[in-house]
């Protein structure tokens, strides 16, 4: 297998002249209006990019420290009410691709195969340690966050699964129609 990168425009008609044979452009709306359903009829969510795609705002640490600590105070508020909503207007947009994938255009929606994760997490560590030993800033960072992550994963996965069972659960007493 081998990895193109194309821009959005491109991948409809790229799968259409045989130049690729799956792809995936940020979510299941946006793939919708993209009309991959038109070339696929398969589907597989849980795409890697999805964890971290809630957004980022960057500014320069000159100009940051310029501003006046009210205005720090309201981009900080500003970008994390952006990010919140942009999080949960998403999820509900991504949901109602899914159904419409699924019963309008007959798209069978799988999960990605649960092997393919730790093959994964090996293969960009592979790639994160040998930006590590390149670059000594780059080190200090992915040590920090790896440190964070001993801490936190455990628990943000347990939260993760309470979320999951507890929706698992309503969906299944929801009467039948």
């Amino acid at each position: 297998m081998t990895a193109v990168a194309l821009p959005g425009g491109e991948i409809v008609t790229g799968a259409q002249r045989g130049v690729i044979d799956a792809a995936e452009w940020i979510g299941p709306a946006d793939d919708l209006n993209l009309g991959l359903q038109t070339i696929w009829k398969h589907y597989y969510l849980q795409g890697l990019h999805q964890s971290t795609d809630i957004g980022e705002v960057l500014i320069n640490k000159t100009v940051w420290n310029k501003l006046s600590p009210d205005l720090q105070e309201i981009i900080r508020t500003a970008a994390m009410a952006s990010m919140t909503e942009t999080y949960t207007y998403n999820v509900y947009r991504n949901a109602q691709a899914v159904v419409r994938l699924r019963n309008e255009f007959k798209v069978q929606i799988h999960d990605t195969p649960k092997d393919f994760f730790p093959e994964f997490v090996r293969a960009t560590n592979v790639v994160l340690d040998r930006y590590s030993a390149k670059d000594a800033f780059f080190k200090q960072v992915l040590d920090s966050q790896r440190n964070f992550a001993i801490t936190v994963v455990p628990y943000w996965t347990k939260i993760l699964d309470l979320y999951s069972n507890l929706g698992n659960a309503a969906l299944a007493a929801q009467p039948k129609k």
